[in-house]
């Protein structure tokens, strides 16, 4: 839910997130737990808030779990290229190829869904946008670097629209809702609970995601550790992924109760947390090993494909400098620790 320029932005983490400890993790040997585990994620109506808000995964680690709001995967990827993050929960796929293709150091280990319909274009209901071309003069935000923004230009491109005829904003979640409460935008590409808030306020959806699936703009909510970390607390990142998992189950076994544990945690109505979670494709974690989406160790499935092809298109549109090769992204998905939950 970010491109290589945004890395300069937020240096600051390297100090507030504790470069000191991250390094002593780099010199140091394999340890059953760590002192604790640092985590950048998002607030959303997904399971992983379960998780978060229950305690489980500091339980599943036997550590402190550290966490770091986060507004986009831009800001992810400068937390674990600064070294202040271990972890990054649901970070977007467009990132991950970023943070993959710019050589972060870090690993996907796990995914949390198939985005599908739960990121979308919205437009302002008074706008009348029906069409491609009534975008024109129209202005657009999204989170720079995210896998709405990937999707935004992947419309403009399939509908032959350039960013002179319509403008297209960088913004945070937040900052797309704020400014569309002040009518300054016409259309936002987000994820919810901002997209929800933006519905609810004279927006509508403008569907583009069959279409986009279609010519190959797929998106996905991933986790990641940075390989040091994974190398020398293995334990403490398969910890993170069964309790996860745990979650996961509660959501399927019982919707109801995941809605309303999720809603308090994202501060949202369990109406809106339900119907959130349902726009989402959530991948067990058995079938992340399937060679569909991650593949069992050693054996990188077809997602790898995604991570390169999203690379390439990243650099098209000049997010990232170049795209190394498919063997690369391959190298990059490390499932041991997933089977090892799997068993």
């Amino acid at each position: 839910m970010s491109k290589g320029k945004s890395f300069d932005r937020r240096t600051v983490l390297a100090a507030g997130l504790g470069l000191g400890a991250s390094a002593a993790l780099a010199r140091g040997a394999r340890a059953a737990a760590p002192p604790e585990a640092r985590i950048g994620y998002f607030v959303e109506t997904k399971p992983t808030m379960i998780a978060k808000s229950l305690g489980w995964f500091a339980d599943a680690m036997k550590t402190k779990a550290v966490w770091h709001e986060m507004g986009t995967g831009a800001e992810i990827n400068t937390g674990i290229a600064a070294g202040g993050l271990d972890f990054g929960l649901a970070i977007g796929s467009s990132p991950v190829a970023a943070g993959i293709a710019e050589g972060l150091g870090y690993q996907l280990i796990g995914m949390v869904d198939n985005i599908g319909p739960a990121e979308e274009m919205t437009v302002r209901a008074a706008a009348n946008i029906t069409k491609p071309a009534d975008f024109i003069g129209k202005k657009v935000a999204t989170p720079f670097g995210s896998t709405s923004h990937f999707r935004l230009m992947g419309f403009l491109g399939v509908n032959h629209l350039s960013q002179s005829q319509v403008t297209v904003l960088d913004m945070s979640p937040e900052q797309i809702v704020a400014a569309w409460k002040r009518g300054d935008i016409d259309a936002a590409y987000v994820w919810s609970p901002a997209k929800a808030e933006i519905l609810a306020d004279g927006g509508k959806v403008y569907e583009t995601y069959k279409e986009l699936d279609a010519d190959g703009y797929v998106i996905a909510d991933l986790i990641v550790v940075r390989t040091a970390f994974g190398r020398r607390y293995p334990d403490a990142v398969a910890g993170f992924l069964s309790a996860y998992g745990k979650a996961l189950a509660l959501y399927v076994t019982d919707p109801d109760k995941a809605a309303k544990i999720i809603a308090q945690a994202a501060g949202v109505s369990p109406a809106v947390a339900a119907s959130n979670l349902a726009e989402y494709d959530f991948v067990s974690l058995k079938d992340q090993l399937s060679p569909e989406w991650l593949g069992p160790p050693g054996h990188p499935g077809k997602f790898a494909s995604v991570l390169h092809s999203t690379a390439e298109f990243l650099v098209q549109q000049k997010s990232i400098r170049t795209a190394p090769p498919l063997a690369t992204f391959a190298a990059a998905i490390n499932t041991s620790y997933l089977a090892k939950v799997v068993g």
